[in-house]
């Protein structure tokens, strides 16, 4: 099982991961939303588990933002709110289930491997005749593998969830390279490269470049 732990305490995290890691289950940690995002619009996790009170905004709208976006990955929301009112805005947000800090690491354990079990299909997503696997990270075109590397993969399924939308140049390399910012030609090769992957050897063009504002996925 591969989780994303969306928590701003360090210390509280690597004490989740740790324990985790003795029962067999893997993480991916982010510390914001923002760093939570760029990982959930390019990998496919098991389960997320979100914390609500972080450094750049709000669980609850996080959570109900990426359900919009066709992210199906249950969520298990940590808080010290423990009111009624907040489990129930939780919940209407798409939140799966609700542990409230403190809390025993067996227990959210036992909550990982129920909320985990729900989850029976693998998450794909298509656009015209392109379609991606996010189980397996595989994409086809007209049934055709198409061999992608890490970067061309994550680019491709960034547009693919926002198709037809237009995801602007900024948004794309936060979400690219959340950490480093890349060079100035980074993103043009990146797109020069996916576009001779996904496009080239096909009748119609799948991606196109909005000059001065980016990109985006879809079939004119």
């Amino acid at each position: 099982m591969l989780i994303l732990l969306v928590e701003d305490s360090r210390l509280l995290a690597n004490n989740i991961i740790q324990y985790l890691a003795l029962n067999g289950i893997e993480v991916d940690y982010a510390e914001t939303i923002a760093q939570a995002e760029a990982r959930l619009l390019t990998q496919h996790f098991d389960v997320i588990v979100l914390d609500l009170n972080l450094p750049d905004g709000d669980g609850i709208s996080a959570c109900r933002y990426w359900k919009s976006l066709s992210i199906t990955t249950p969520i298990i929301m940590l808080t010290a709110r423990s009111h009624l009112d907040d489990r129930l805005s939780g919940f209407a947000a798409g939140a799966d289930d609700y542990l409230v800090k403190p809390f025993a690491l067996a227990e959210l354990v036992a909550r990982l491997n129920v909320v985990a079990q729900r989850r029976t299909i693998t998450p794909r997503l298509q656009v015209a005749d392109l379609e991606m696997d996010f189980g397996t990270h595989e994409a086809f075109r007209q049934g055709q593998l198409l061999s992608l590397t890490r970067t061309s993969w994550e680019l491709l399924a960034l547009l693919a969830r926002r198709s037809p939308d237009i995801v602007e140049r900024d948004e794309i390399e936060r979400t690219l390279w959340p950490d480093t910012p890349p060079d100035s030609d980074s993103l043009r090769s990146h797109t020069h490269l996916l576009r001779r992957i996904i496009d080239k050897p096909f009748d119609k063009q799948l991606l196109h470049t909005i000059r001065g504002v980016g990109l985006c996925l879809r079939c004119d």
